[in-house]
């Protein structure tokens, strides 16, 4: 062991940097991968017990189709036999005065919640009676929404909802909600009153008999309630509320993953280079008594070495970045998934165990064939200068596992997704570079052909890198690989931002927008709805419903929309993709356009006829006039003419209108007449305008903000590969002093050999960037065509962002060309003498 750190802290000693990146490189994918697991974990946490405290002891519920349950479907299930009791919820989203966003208030039946959900009850203050519950004025808050009101004695409070104030008192408080629930809860008929929603349910909550199991309840009276609304578990919720990130969670963790793997590849470079720089002590120890398996086990633990302190610097290093994460934005992954509290972190050993693993396995793995080439050398080789290259020779037959890696690829890319998650997508990425990486030394070998004649410093630098092909393929290995993730990251960024911004261009066409200030709010008043229409300034208006509607109650809802539209107006109002209808389709049929992920998950197409399941047991026949592009809604959105709702006496709440004004009236004008009228009516639903130039700027902030984490990580995999390069010319370097020694004793000058050198690493850093490039676009066409469709279900164009490009090679291969040379001074400063009397045998 002692024998094994010496060796180890010599090598430390001699090449500092290099061991550094790799130790930082595995760092930073260990810790990206545990600090996103973290988050999600906690967030799901949050998410499921809310759930839970909002179930009680509930087997399953009846949950309406897009908002409400009818009071019928209560009747339903007090007479059906199977049921113990059935517990009636209804929810409301209020604004409270004195608070910024509105807040979920429940109401309960207090008799039947007892055997349900009997913690929502709460607890009544301590001068007040057990039954001020069933006031119609009373309410009890959760600890987290008494907080935010800063009051712990009782008070009154004053609500807005559709456009009636009213004023409550509390009574008391729910603990069983926890720190992270925001709510109110109150008696149910008191919220039905209050807040209009006389005969509406938001959902029943249903306890079973004794021996009756969920799945037979659900199997003999599925098809009854079918009308009302559908059933769902507490752990079907929790299982949805999972799937709504899965896709961002998995992208986020494969791009830990890849920097790990960069990390691999650095660690392979480093332990190859410095198997081929310390052949001479190997062969030294070799001579003395050191066994071929003892030297074959030092290159592991060297490996173990970096492994363990890379992965616990990386747990430290995510456990740090989830903790400011959680603590300042929320554990909602900074996408907004879930809407969860700032609490604290707490650490989880088995995943921090389990990442760590992860990055002591990819150091071992980047030493398993640096160690195996070291033992196969025999003791005479490795005593013969040359012998780095000579180590290297395996990399001569590379070219033939790359084509078939490569060739393994392709038809990865024809694997459909598993869950939203790309496997074919991430296992061609992951074939092809290793396949990039071991062509390396071929394209080394075609592109630097040796001349027999040497005419010029240019071919004399030729001839050089080609004399030790594999020894710079290795060196470059590391290179290559972050540098070609680093450039598919961008290009894919960079086109689904100018996509976006396209996007929006198209989906924005009015000069003016109103919507609701919380989308929790029901629609624009009505009250608001007529005084904009008789506006003297306006020109044109169109309001805009919508609503969340369960297709499938497996899955996230997709969003209801209701525009004005005609076939013919769509092509202008939607961003359509492929091809389209023409005209309206036959009377009976209602004329939807579905996005994109609509037409992916639920397999519906062009002239596809099918039925949506609304409220209060009305059904919607539609057919599909075209599939458009909705960067906003991932889960889906389909959008049904107002029109042909309006003919069947059905709409949707009005939250949005595209306002224009009238010929000669400008913009601002009409937003000033507009605000006044607003202001009108701000204890009812506050609402905002926005022009078409807002609304992007916001768009592309939020854009930027969620993929700020990518932004930082190409930024750290560029530095890596600028460090790769030092290190790689640093280690080629010190290998070739005594020829430096040399060239300055047969008296070439010292300007003469850097000039040399400068060259050299022009020549190496512009064919890493080559490669690079190359590798980096095939693995952005990946990721644009097959990775973002499968896991998000939406499309984009392919944009070349070739300015960044060209900036981040200039600047690779600048910070290379300096590298080399700074690199190289210490081997030419030392003494000719003492350099050559070294065996150059």
């Amino acid at each position: 062991m002692k024998l094994t750190l010496t060796l180890f802290w010599g090598a430390l000693k001699d090449q500092p940097v290099k061991w550094l990146v790799t130790l930082l490189s595995i760092a930073v994918g260990v810790g990206l991968g545990y600090a996103v697991h973290l988050i999600h974990h906690q967030a799901l946490q949050q998410f499921e017990a809310g759930i839970r405290t909002l179930s009680g002891q509930a087997d399953l519920q009846l949950l309406p189709f897009s908002k409400t349950v009818p009071e019928a479907a209560l009747d339903r299930l007090d007479d059906n036999p199977d049921v113990r009791v059935a517990s009636p919820v209804v929810q409301a989203t209020v604004k409270i005065n004195g608070l910024k966003d509105p807040i979920e208030w429940i109401g309960l039946d207090v008799f039947r919640a007892a055997l349900v959900t009997p913690n929502l009850i709460g607890h009544p203050n301590d001068n007040t009676s057990q039954t001020a519950f069933l006031g119609s004025r009373s309410v009890m808050l959760s600890p987290a929404l008494a907080n935010k009101l800063g009051k712990v004695a009782p008070i009154t409070l004053q609500t807005s909802h559709n456009g009636k104030n009213e004023v409550w008192r509390v009574e008391g408080s729910v603990p069983a909600a926890g720190t992270g629930q925001t709510l109110a809860v109150s008696d149910i008929a008191a919220v039905q009153w209050q807040f209009g929603q006389i005969g509406l349910l938001s959902r029943i909550d249903i306890k079973l008999r004794d021996g009756i199991s969920v799945d037979q309840f659900r199997a003999k009276y599925g098809p009854e309630f079918s009308g009302f609304g559908h059933f769902e578990t507490v752990s079907e919720q929790t299982a949805q509320g999972a799937s709504i990130s899965q896709a961002y969670r998995a992208n986020l963790s494969i791009l830990a993953m890849v920097a790990l793997l960069t990390g691999g590849f650095l660690s392979f470079s480093t332990q190859m280079l410095s198997v081929a720089q310390r052949a001479r002590q190997w062969a030294l120890l070799g001579a003395i008594g050191m066994k071929q398996s003892t030297l074959r086990r030092q290159i592991l633990a060297e490996a173990a070495c970096i492994g363990v302190l890379g992965s616990l610097g990386g747990v430290a290093l995510g456990f740090s970045l989830a903790s400011a994460v959680v603590s300042h934005l929320g554990a909602d992954l900074g996408a907004g998934y879930f809407a969860s509290n700032r609490s604290s972190l707490e650490f989880n050993g088995a995943a921090a165990l389990m990442y760590a693993a992860f990055g002591l396995l990819t150091a071992m793995l980047g030493a398993l064939l640096p160690a195996s080439q070291a033992r196969a050398l025999s003791l005479n080789r490795r005593l013969r200068t040359g012998s780095e290259e000579s180590g290297l020779q395996f990399a001569n037959r590379a070219h033939v596992p790359a084509i078939a890696l490569l060739i393994l690829a392709l038809p990865c890319l024809l694997i459909p997704a598993v869950g939203n998650i790309p496997v074919g997508g991430y296992l061609a990425v992951a074939f092809g570079l290793f396949g990039g990486i071991l062509l390396i030394g071929p394209a080394v070998r075609w592109i630097m052909r040796p001349r027999q004649q040497v005419r010029s410093m240019w071919q004399m630098s030729v001839n050089r890198l080609a004399s030790t092909p594999n020894l710079l393929a290795v060196g470059l290995a590391g290179v290559v690989a972050s540098f070609a993730l680093v450039v598919s990251m961008h290009v894919m960024i960079y086109s689904f931002r100018q996509s976006l911004d396209n996007w929006l261009n198209q989906v924005l066409p009015a000069p003016l927008y109103l919507k609701t200030e919380h989308p929790e709010v029901e629609q624009i008043p009505p009250k608001l709805q007529a005084e904009i229409r008789n506006s003297s300034l306006l020109g044109k208006v169109e309001f805009l419903g919508q609503t969340h509607l369960s297709i499938d109650p497996a899955r996230p809802a997709v969003e209801l929309i209701s525009r004005p539209l005609t076939a013919q107006l769509a092509e202008n109002r939607l961003p359509l993709i492929g091809p389209h209808a023409q005209s309206d389709p036959s009377p009976g049929s209602v004329p939807a356009w579905v996005s994109e992920p609509v037409a992916d998950i639920y397999g519906k197409q062009l002239n596809d006829e099918f039925t949506l399941k609304l409220d209060n047991g009305h059904a919607l026949q539609v057919k599909v006039m075209g599939i458009w592009r909705d960067y906003a809604r991932q889960h889906g959105a389909i959008v049904v003419s107002q029109q042909s709702l309006e003919k069947l006496g059905l709409d949707l709440p009005h939250t949005q209108a595209a306002l224009w004004p009238k010929p000669g009236v400008s913009v601002a004008d009409l937003r000033k007449q507009l605000e006044t009228l607003a202001s009108q009516h701000l204890d009812e639903t506050p609402v905002s305008f926005s022009q078409p130039d807002e609304i992007r700027r916001i768009s592309l902030a939020i854009f930027d903000k969620s993929f700020a984490v990518t932004y930082l990580l190409e930024v750290a995999a560029l530095v890596i590969g600028l460090f790769g390069v030092a290190t790689a010319f640093s280690a080629m370097g010190l290998q070739r002093k005594r020829e430096f020694a040399l060239l300055s004793a047969i008296g070439a000058q010292k300007t003469t050999m850097l000039g040399l050198l400068l060259r050299e690493g022009l020549l190496a850093s512009s064919l890493a960037c080559g490669l690079g490039l190359l590798i980096g676009l095939a693995f952005a066409w990946i990721l644009v065509f097959v990775v973002n469709p499968q896991s998000f279900h939406w499309s984009m164009e392919w944009y070349t962002p070739w300015r960044d490009l060209g900036v981040m090679c200039t600047g690779l291969i600048a910070v290379s060309c300096l590298t080399a040379a700074l690199s190289i001074q210490h081997a030419l400063g030392k003494q000719v003498i003492g350099q050559l009397k070294e065996d150059w045998s």
